[in-house]
């Protein structure tokens, strides 16, 4: 029989843009000139869903206080390699027009093709300390991934060997690509989601997800995918069941297949 556990999600996607008017005062109560150079994010963070829409770029903005004249700042980015191979910072500045307000730092990542299907890309822009408004931010966390649309297209047949079970599947397809997403899949609240090459032959992506089972000992298990081979609508997946450890993941469970027929 299914297993099941209630998971609550709290999903943050939100953007503040509030523009700086003028520098504040600091923590002394010494008064900044409005007039003088201050530059700002706008919060600490920023969590974005990208689309075909967003054109390749995500667009940060970056506020002033001081607007008569033309200005620019120094930005820098910070990411991991892997995240570096997709998005690159436009540019190493940001210029504002005189009287503007705000101006924009600019990732490229090139196509939303190029953004995995269950990735979080974490990059961290900073600006320059010595130009910061004194209760500005300087600098701010951006998590971006892809938004996909699901659509339900039917009921299958999933098979745990892990778990040696059996139950009837609903199978979702994101309309963006050949992106597929098994909702509740062994955990309430845990999907799988997996990406097919265009003739759906090949695996091109499954990467590590919670499955919603706790191990007693080593907590959540994570499956990853080795592989697929299809035969007509039948999907296995040789798995990997990973855990957390020394700050990484290691493998728990190895050498089992999960299986998929699709509706």
């Amino acid at each position: 029989m299914k297993k099941y556990r209630w998971m609550n999600w709290v999903v943050c996607a939100t953007m503040m843009l509030l523009a700086f008017a003028s520098c504040d005062t600091d923590a002394e109560g010494e008064l900044y000139n409005p007039e003088e150079a201050c530059y700002s994010f706008a919060s600490t963070q920023m969590n974005i869903e990208l689309t075909a829409e967003d054109q390749g770029v995500i667009r940060v903005p970056v506020y002033r206080g001081a607007t008569a004249d033309k200005a620019t700042i120094a930005v820098t980015a910070e990411m991991s390699q892997a995240t570096e191979a997709i998005f690159h910072l436009t540019t190493s500045t940001v210029t504002f027009a005189a009287g503007e307000t705000v101006a924009y730092a600019e990732l490229n990542f090139g196509t939303i093709d190029n953004l995995g299907a269950t990735n979080k890309y974490a990059i961290q822009l900073s600006l320059a300390e010595e130009l910061l408004s004194p209760s500005g931010e300087g600098t701010i966390k951006i998590q971006a991934q892809r938004q996909l649309t699901w659509e339900s297209i039917g009921t299958g047949i999933y098979t745990s060997q892990l778990f040696n079970q059996s139950w009837e599947q609903p199978v979702e397809k994101a309309k963006e690509g050949n992106i597929y997403r098994l909702p509740d899949c062994i955990y309430e609240g845990y999907p799988f989601v997996f990406s097919l090459s265009e003739d759906g032959q090949e695996l091109l992506s499954w990467d590590l997800q919670p499955s919603g089972y706790k191990h007693a000992t080593y907590g959540m298990v994570y499956f990853l995918a080795d592989g697929m081979v299809r035969e007509g609508d039948i999907l296995s997946f040789p798995m990997i069941g990973a855990v957390e450890y020394n700050g990484g993941f290691d493998a728990l469970y190895q050498g089992f297949t999960e299986m998929l027929q699709l509706p």
